[in-house]
């Protein structure tokens, strides 16, 4: 037993100080935060999901809201390893309640449109010292160290694209809102930027946090966090999530709750689901999520290259291309001494040659 969970801890090491490519696939589904590695380079992941929510508002008479959102993210490793390149959309279809005017209609609209790149700025497990397998002591390779709280982390930015009927600042009442004193809009294009941080422990658990600004260039910019934290079970193909969200600007704010599991169909396949709800009635809110997530994967291994020894050959060679110079004038200038030899003791030959004769 201890020596099989040495091995698997190998080879969990091995993946994480080679690259941000993992053998099986990565996604940030069911959850709603972004985790802090790519997918690797040259991978194309799509991770897509359908969610139900009811919304009620006691401020606008419990006004009510049943929307079915299709939402989706396209990822891709572009370039590096390091750096991830993403879209994020939904297409919204609600029915609404709208008692304030008393009156009942369907709405459907695409949501914000996102796309963005994300760059990891610092992995921690790339140091061999840190996070290193020892191999003596089954103990110590089950016990959370000092060293497991330093995170990994990355940036990301990305350019917002909202439609005329897509949800202003979050706020799910924005539609009903519209032609009223509680209308406001949002601009057809704003920015985002972020950090991610994300730690591992135990090989089971993962904390992933998202501290977020959103709507960047609009009058009312929004903060957002996420934490989320995901459990491996004893069965690799499955894991579970809880997840916190705050969501705070002028406009609208309000504090999410989400949990749920995802089932490894095969290397390259995900299936998974979720509930969310929050806890204030302006507006209360509860879902039902079911998601899928895939990948296409191209990626191929890339030989680690040492500079150190790199700038070394770097130097032998460009030794050796000097001695190889140098010889080279050597000879040279030897051959012009032994042809001038030579001329001077064929002269000589010559000249003895004809004194003999006489």
């Amino acid at each position: 037993m201890k020596f099989n969970i040495s091995f698997f801890l190998i080879i969990v090491n091995f993946s994480l100080l080679n690259s941000q490519y993992t053998e099986t696939i990565n996604s940030n589904r069911p959850g709603s935060s972004h985790g802090a590695f790519s997918i690797g380079k040259n991978v194309l992941q799509i991770e897509t999901g359908f969610k139900s929510s009811d919304f009620k508002n006691v401020n606008l008479k419990n006004s009510e809201i049943l929307e079915n959102k299709i939402s989706y993210t396209i990822r891709y490793g572009l370039l590096l390893n390091k750096l991830e390149v993403f879209i994020d959309g939904s297409y919204n279809k609600n029915e609404i309640s709208d008692l304030l005017k008393n009156e009942s209609y369907n709405k459907s609209a695409v949501g914000k449109q996102t796309l963005g790149f994300k760059y990891l700025v610092f992995d921690p497990f790339k140091n061999k010292k840190w996070h290193s397998v020892n191999l003596l002591s089954w103990k110590k390779n089950r016990t959370i160290r000092l060293v497991d709280f330093i995170p990994a982390i990355s940036i990301y930015t990305g350019i917002n694209y909202n439609s005329k009927n897509s949800l202003s600042f979050d706020d799910p009442f924005s539609i009903i809102k519209k032609n009223t004193v509680y209308e406001l809009n949002e601009k057809s294009i704003n920015s985002k930027i972020g950090i991610i941080t994300q730690n591992h422990f135990l090989g089971k658990w993962v904390l992933v946090n998202n501290f977020t600004l959103d709507r960047l260039g609009d009058s009312n910019s929004v903060f957002n966090y996420l934490t989320t934290l995901t459990h491996n079970f004893k069965n690799p193909r499955w894991s579970s999530f809880i997840e916190y969200e705050i969501i705070k600007n002028n406009v609208y704010s309000d504090n999410y709750y989400k949990f749920g599991a995802a089932y490894l169909l095969n290397k390259d396949f995900q299936v998974d689901t979720s509930v969310g709800l929050n806890h204030k009635k302006t507006p209360s809110n509860l879902n039902i999520s079911i998601g899928v997530s895939t990948r296409f994967d191209w990626y191929k291994d890339e030989i680690p290259v040492d500079k150190k020894e790199l700038k070394a050959n770097k130097k032998r060679r460009k030794k050796n291309d000097k001695n190889i110079k140098r010889d080279y004038k050597l000879t040279k200038k030897q051959d012009k001494i032994n042809k001038r030899f030579d001329k001077k003791e064929r002269r000589l030959i010559k000249k003895n040659n004809r004194k003999n004769k006489k």
